[in-house]
Order: C-alpha cells, then sequence, then structure tokens
C-alpha cells in the first residue's frame, strides 16, 4: 500500500515537474529521498510491531498462568464458584448485549443518513454540470487563450485556469440565492 502511495507520488511529482518545466533530476532526488524516509518508517514500524508482539504474549502468558491457578482454586471451592461463575456470564452477557444495542442504534443512525449524503453529492455534481454548460463559452476562451501561450507562462496559465475553474465549481453553493 505504502508503494503504491509512492508510486503515485512519484507519478504526481513527475507530472508537475513537466507541467512547471522543474528539473526532472531534482525532482527524482526528492522522490528518493521520500522513498528512504518511508522505508526507514517501516522498518521502524515493523521493530515495534515485533517488540509489542513480544510484550503482549509474556503478557498473556502470565494470564494464563494465573488463571490456571484461580481454576485449581475454583475447583476446590466448586459450590461457590458456580454462583460465581453464574453472576460473571450474566455480567459478560449483559455488557455484551448493551454493546451490541449501542452499536446497532449508530449504525442505522449513519445508514439512515447516507441516502442524503449521496443526494447531497449528486445535486453537486449536477449543478455543476449545468454551470459548466453555462459557462462552456468562457471556458472556451480559457482553452483558447491557454492554446496561444508558450513556455512558462503557458504553464502558469494552465495551473491558474485549473485552480479556478476548481474553486469556481467547489464555491457553487455560496452563489445560490437563498
Amino acid at each position: 500500500m505504502i508503494q503504491k502511495f509512492l508510486r503515485m507520488l512519484k507519478s504526481l511529482l513527475n507530472m508537475f515537474t513537466q507541467l512547471l518545466g522543474l528539473p526532472y533530476i531534482v525532482a527524482k532526488k526528492a522522490i528518493q529521498v521520500l522513498y528512504k524516509v518511508a522505508l526507514q518508517a517501516i522498518n521502524t514500524i515493523k521493530i515495534t510491531a515485533i517488540l509489542l508482539k513480544d510484550t503482549a504474549v509474556k503478557i498473556l502468558k502470565g494470564i494464563w498462568n494465573s488463571i490456571k491457578k484461580i481454576i485449581e482454586i475454583i475447583v476446590k471451592f466448586i459450590t461457590g464458584v458456580v454462583n460465581t461463575v453464574k453472576k460473571v456470564i450474566l455480567g459478560i452477557y449483559s455488557g455484551i448485549s448493551k454493546v451490541v444495542t449501542f452499536i446497532w442504534k449508530y449504525l442505522l443512525i449513519a445508514i439512515k443518513y447516507i441516502p442524503k449524503i449521496l443526494t447531497g453529492i449528486v445535486n453537486w455534481l449536477w449543478k455543476a454540470v449545468k454551470e459548466s454548460i453555462a459557462q462552456i463559452f468562457t471556458l472556451l476562451g480559457f482553452f483558447i487563450a491557454w492554446l496561444t501561450l508558450t513556455g512558462s507562462a503557458k504553464d502558469i496559465v494552465g495551473i491558474a485556469i485549473l485552480v479556478s475553474t476548481a474553486l469556481w465549481l467547489l464555491t457553487i453553493g455560496l452563489r445560490e440565492d437563498g
């Protein structure tokens, strides 16, 4: 997953390098440094995970040994233990049922809002398409102006057109009446 992210990051940097005219070597070195840092981070995480696993195993072994001793004591006092186990099981059942009820309640609430979220996204997409159609000649003018430029001016104006168009579409809701 991290390698996919690094490949995507490398691809984005290559695109921006070509778009803005940055030297390829600078971008390549930056990616190499980021790759080395990511590998070191992964190795650190692996070592930490191994240490945590070893610690957890030791703790669980200690818990298991304690449970064995408790079971031996319980066998000696079986009458008292039956009542205690009954109370513990009822408490665990009660706790589990409360947790399941809590999770189920909020899961149903979340599912209830999914259609509203999807409706909002579809409405925004529809408004964006309508706005884009309404401004087709403006966008065409931007495109023609961009085609007439050369060199770094073309790169900078192209980025500015993309950013301004994205901001314009993202702020549709701010321009609506009501």
